[in-house]
């Protein structure tokens, strides 16, 4: 595939949910399979790219034991357990083969958060800790290998809800309303905090740790330096239109090997994607009628036979994977 394309061949539609998505992420390990968390109080797993079907009505799992919307999936890099947060105020930490409940809940008795969770994400060594972050102003961090419930570290220094956050070997990177983005050093317990112009809506990561993605609700996506707090370039340009962030939580991403930017739109039903040098639209691709709040990539491999592609949803419940034709 030519340098800094977006796929738009449309591979695989999924239409199993009956309210707007909120949350998907690949598997590990090849991405074969997607899992999907809807308003609908349900996560779905399905194949990425069946094998004939070009749409799944019925996807292969349903977990339902969430009470309220659901706002955020993490997979483990093992691919056996997942976790997933929204309203419930607890994390779920699910097995991936039994839809029959969660094998655990954290938060449900002393020591939860306060308010709805809205991001979550594992840590530690062989994903031992889940990190959550909460509209109730803190992230707290869980021991999954341990039977209490309680939060082994509470981090309290957001001033507006906690929206996004992304973890990065020992440190723990949270994006707030408050329109800071805050790294902790857990090892030192270092805290270094990144103005922005605008709530922070999304936050994404290059493989190395040393470059950041920041949605804002300026309207801009940007890309931060990590060593000295350099914005590197922001997207859209300045005087390209379309593109709209302006009160919703939007979540952009890195695609093909960090050349490309991708995000949904407030405005419309499209994904756009920019080129990272050159910061230029690229194209755009049709994923619904309404918000497309959610959009990740997943890597290509020529030993494995696996194409790049990516997938989007948002309010019209539908989910579409786009890749290479």
């Amino acid at each position: 595939m030519p340098a800094s394309t977006l796929p738009t061949s449309l591979l695989h539609t999924l239409t199993t949910h009956t309210g707007a998505i909120n949350a998907l992420t690949f598997s590990s390990l090849g991405g074969t399979y997607i899992l999907t968390g809807s308003s609908d109080r349900q996560i779905h797993l399905s194949r990425t790219e069946p094998s004939s079907a070009t749409e799944t009505i019925t996807p292969i799992q349903r977990y339902a034991s969430h009470g309220y919307p659901i706002l955020d999936i993490a997979c483990s890099r093992d691919n056996q357990t997942f976790a997933s947060v929204g309203g419930d105020r607890s994390v779920f930490l699910w097995d991936v083969a039994n839809n029959e409940g969660t094998v655990r809940r954290f938060g449900s008795t002393s020591g939860g958060h306060m308010s709805r969770i809205t991001c979550v994400a594992f840590a530690g060594e062989g994903d031992s800790v889940i990190v959550s972050g909460s509209d109730d102003m803190s992230i707290r961090l869980w021991d999954v290998k341990s039977r209490d419930t309680r939060p082994i570290m509470v981090l309290e220094e957001a001033k507006d809800g906690v929206s996004s956050l992304v973890v990065s070997g020992c440190e723990i990177i949270a994006g707030s309303v408050d329109g800071r983005v805050r790294s902790y050093d857990i090892r030192t317990g270092k805290v270094t905090v990144d103005v922005m112009p605008g709530s922070v809506t999304s936050l994404d990561f290059s493989r190395d740790g040393r470059t950041l993605l920041i949605g804002c609700l300026d309207g801009r996506i940007r890309m931060l330096d990590r060593t000295d707090g350099t914005c590197l370039r922001a997207f859209p340009e300045e005087g390209e239109t379309g593109y709209k962030n302006e009160s919703l939580r939007l979540k952009s991403c890195f695609g093909q090997n960090e050349a490309l930017v991708l995000s949904g739109s407030e405005g419309d039903g499209d994904v756009r994607a920019w080129d990272v040098l050159s910061g230029k639209n690229i194209g755009s691709a049709k994923v619904g009628s309404k918000v497309v709040s959610v959009v990740k990539w997943r890597e290509g491999s020529q030993a494995q036979g696996r194409r790049s592609l990516w997938a989007g949803g948002g309010a019209d419940g539908v989910v579409k994977i786009f890749g290479e034709s």
